[in-house]
């Protein structure tokens, strides 16, 4: 009976090697594209579910695109940078109508009823969950150079005992008439918000204010627009752009804000992850778009 000689097996032993490291390989690159594939369906998922709810509720929709750098390289020469894309879906919900220090009052919102509410007399303190508030008139002006601009407001509504714009000096026989002194006054309970950091936005009278209804991190390692991030810690947010849903004005397309009050033709955002490049610094590469609302899934 004739065996295998070292050379054979050794030949063999090679042979099965470069099998299973190409094997290896096929492995990862499809499951890299799996989870590329999905990225970029979970994305159009928020940006269509702000275009539904423009149509729905027949009120402006945003959703607002950055990156935000977690851990940059400068922090830990032995660890890499964590950068991730970060979105959040946000609905015109109001306009302000008075500002009263660092009370913003809404006298035409039924406030009180979403939101638990607290005497505007410092009693019970207040609430530290992080609720933002976002200017909706220019979304232009969410975005600036190294930050998104928000305004972090409390979870709790306040409400001030206020003589409202619209009923400004109408004494009570006007209303109707009566002896308490709210009436005598012509003075209402209204319910507004307390600012806790207001992040830039210069609020005044008039301005239309959005929340944030949805929102979506990617994984380590995926962002929007490929210029559109920072791998330092020194410069951690950097804006990538918005969509806007407004059936008013672009039939649910989609389309950004410019800062003039016209709009750019952008409807799509790009989404990109950050691979090692040849000389090992991490490099963007584009692996989708999102796509318009009104197309098919892909």
């Amino acid at each position: 009976m004739k065996g295998f000689t070292l050379i054979e097996l050794l030949v063999v032993i090679g042979i099965m090697g470069l099998l299973g490291t190409a094997s290896v390989g096929g492995y990862r690159q499809m499951r890299r594209g799996m989870e590329e594939k999905g990225v970029v369906q979970d994305v159009d998922f928020l940006v269509r579910a702000a275009y539904q709810r423009a149509q729905i509720d027949r009120q402006p929709t945003a959703v607002v695109f950055w990156n935000e750098t977690l851990r940059g390289e400068s922090d830990d020469a032995d660890e890499s940078a964590i950068v991730v894309g970060r979105a959040v879906a946000v609905r015109r919900s109001g306009r302000i109508t008075r500002v009263s220090g660092d009370m913003l009052l809404d006298e035409f919102a039924d406030l009180d009823l979403s939101y638990q509410t607290e005497d505007d007399d410092g009693s019970g303190g207040s609430s530290k969950a992080d609720m933002y508030l976002y200017p909706m008139d220019n979304l232009d002006d969410v975005e600036s150079s190294s930050d998104i601009r928000r305004s972090l407001v409390e979870t709790k509504v306040y409400k001030k005992t206020e003589t409202p714009v619209y009923l400004g000096g109408i004494k009570s026989e006007q209303m109707g008439g009566g002896s308490g002194s709210g009436e005598s006054t012509g003075k209402l309970t209204i319910y507004g918000f307390k600012l806790r950091n207001q992040n830039g936005v210069s609020w005044k009278t008039g301005m239309a204010y959005g929340f944030e209804f949805a929102h979506i991190e990617l994984p380590h390692g995926y962002i929007f627009g490929g210029s559109s991030y920072s791998p330092t810690s020194g410069s951690p947010v950097k804006p990538a752009g918005t969509l806007v849903f407004d059936v008013g004005y672009n039939e649910g397309d989609g389309m950004s804000e410019g800062s003039a009050g016209g709009l750019r033709s952008r409807t799509t955002i790009p989404i990109y992850a950050l691979r090692p490049d040849a000389s090992g610094n991490l490099a963007a590469k584009k692996i989708g778009t999102t796509s318009k609302p009104t197309d098919k899934m892909k």
